[in-house]
């Protein structure tokens, strides 16, 4: 049987995500004091990684405990106090030990709830929630650890119910046990706008501007080829006459999917012909598809997409570092990191102090979703919760700084070897993920924060808007075939010109080399241009 004992105090941990869209982001509590935390995570980081503690720390697997011979009968019918820092989902959804509960609430308690009531199962356990004195996790400061992990170092609690980051520093304090789940560090921020400039959409963006430059390359590349391929042949074998002009024409047919005025008859351009029919068969339906998943999805533009990116738009003051100020380990990692990508990063964070830190994920998430220019860096499955309920925010795909998560239990714990065993059970057999999913299938069925203007589903026709690259495109050709037709026309006009003032002079001359007879000269002023092109 299982007994679960909570106090008054965490009667507010029954946070569900929709909450978030009413947590106000200006109380002074909500940010915290920024020299403060930079300067204990400077403390921190240029403090030598020593084990200056009572007990014999052994650098085993998963830094657990070494006192592992223990029986299951010695573990049995205990109570044990658990400390929850913060409600996170998936991990932590609400903090409820009863099956009951979760038929109220249509949702599991989250991933460190279900393991803590299946191991609770196993071993008959109860537990008693204690009070934490901050809802922080935990820092070791001025040498003091505080928060959670402070009352785990104080054998105030026996098991700190959360999500926690495996670190070496927390393994000094706790055991930490086998890691029930691989995350990356996610980036939020808040949805940009939609996809406005329908210019040219239709005939340019199906394809990236590398695909166009590339296809025009091949075109000219191909029609030079073909043009020496005829002008050999032509010596040995009766083929087709092109110019250069001719020969790119040919291509550029065969790229709009249009047909040859002549056929060429050797086999060898016939096989670049057909291949280039082939070719262009695959552009043409690659081109349609895109167009057609341009016209079914809205587009937006993401301000940056990777972490490279975002050390540019962070440079640039475009944006602002959003973290949570109840746990530094993220803000640690990138001080930490030799990469210089990070050691850029973390030149903005603290030099020019391009870093908020919030009271919890959700007020980060309230931050991020009033205003734009901020992006919170969090765990990547929490942040894609509250990614996919609310349109407002939106989480990018890549993520940084990857972490392991356990169970952190009071040091030299007896059920340090047990919850390990257990909990590595759990997620080869696939109920990590299995818990994580029906969350996810219950979040999709709510559909939580809807954004306030009215969805609609894609048109059944094309409007003007969106069609409008096509009768720009209509517009350059009549517009360039009337330049070039008044080009021509002057070209032509020009060379008749030429051609009869050089007939004109050419008679002149011949006029005056012939003997002057006056009943065979001719007067000029009586001499008509059919004259000289008789001549």
């Amino acid at each position: 049987m299982l007994l679960f004992f909570v106090t008054p105090a965490f009667l507010g941990l029954f946070v569900p995500i929709s909450a978030v869209t009413n947590v106000t982001v200006t109380d002074a509590a909500s940010v915290k004091t920024l020299d403060d935390i930079l300067g204990a995570i400077n403390e921190k980081i240029s403090t030598p990684d020593t084990a200056p503690y009572d007990y014999v720390y052994s650098d085993t697997a998963y830094m657990q405990s070494t006192a592992r011979h223990i029986s299951t009968a010695a573990l049995m019918n205990k109570n044990l106090r658990v400390v929850i820092p913060a409600i996170e989902p998936p991990y932590v959804n609400y903090v409820n030990f009863s099956d009951s509960a979760q038929a109220d609430m249509g949702y599991g308690p989250g991933v460190v709830i279900e393991i803590l009531k299946e191991i609770g199962k196993r071993l008959n356990l109860t537990y008693t929630v204690v009070q934490t004195k901050d809802h922080e996790w935990g820092e070791l400061i001025n040498g003091t650890w505080t928060g959670a992990f402070g009352q785990l170092y104080r054998k105030e609690a026996d098991i700190l119910a959360g999500a926690a980051i495996m670190e070496y520093h927390r393994s000094l304090v706790a055991d930490l046990t086998y890691p029930f789940q691989f995350e990356p560090t996610g980036m939020l921020i808040r949805s940009p706008e939609k996809y406005e400039d329908d210019t040219l959409l239709i005939v340019t963006e199906p394809f990236s501007w590398q695909v166009w430059v590339i296809s025009a390359v091949t075109v000219i590349v191909s029609a030079v080829i073909f043009l020496g391929m005829t002008i050999i042949l032509n010596q040995v074998y009766r083929e087709m006459k092109v110019t250069l002009f001719e020969s790119t024409w040919v291509f550029f047919s065969i790229f709009v999917q249009q047909g040859l005025p002549e056929q060429p008859r050797s086999w060898s351009c016939r096989v670049l012909v057909a291949l280039w029919w082939l070719a262009s068969i695959t552009l043409s339906a690659t081109f349609t598809g895109s167009l057609v998943a341009l016209f079914a999805v809205d587009k937006t533009n993401l301000p940056f997409q990777n972490i490279e990116q975002l050390v540019k738009v962070v440079r640039q003051g475009k944006y602002t570092i959003v973290m949570d100020g109840n746990s530094f380990t993220r803000t640690e990692m990138i001080a930490r990191s030799q990469l210089p990508v990070y050691k850029e990063l973390w030149h903005e964070i603290k030099v020019n102090h391009r870093v908020k830190y919030v009271d919890g994920i959700q007020k980060g998430v309230a931050l991020v979703r009033s205003e734009t220019g901020y992006v919170l860096l969090g765990p990547m499955n929490t942040l894609s919760f509250f990614a996919y309920s609310d349109c407002k925010v939106v989480l990018l795909n890549e993520g940084i700084l990857p972490v392991y998560l356990s169970i952190p239990l009071v040091k030299n714990s007896p059920y340090s070897s047990y919850f390990s065993t257990k909990i590595r059970e759990m997620v080869e057999r696939g109920f990590t993920q299995k818990w994580i999913s029906d969350y996810r299938s219950y979040v999709a069925t709510q559909k939580i924060n809807e954004c306030n203007t009215t969805t609609t589903g894609p048109k059944s026709y094309l409007d003007l808007k969106r069609a409008q690259g096509a009768f720009w495109v209509l517009i350059a050709g009549v517009s360039g075939g009337a330049i070039l037709f008044l080009f021509e026309f002057a070209v032509k006009f020009a060379r008749v010109q030429v051609d009869n003032a050089y007939l004109v002079f050419s008679f002149i001359l011949k006029q005056t080399d012939k003997p002057k007879i006056g009943s065979e000269r001719k007067d000029f002023r009586s001499f008509e241009f059919s004259d000289a092109f008789n001549e």
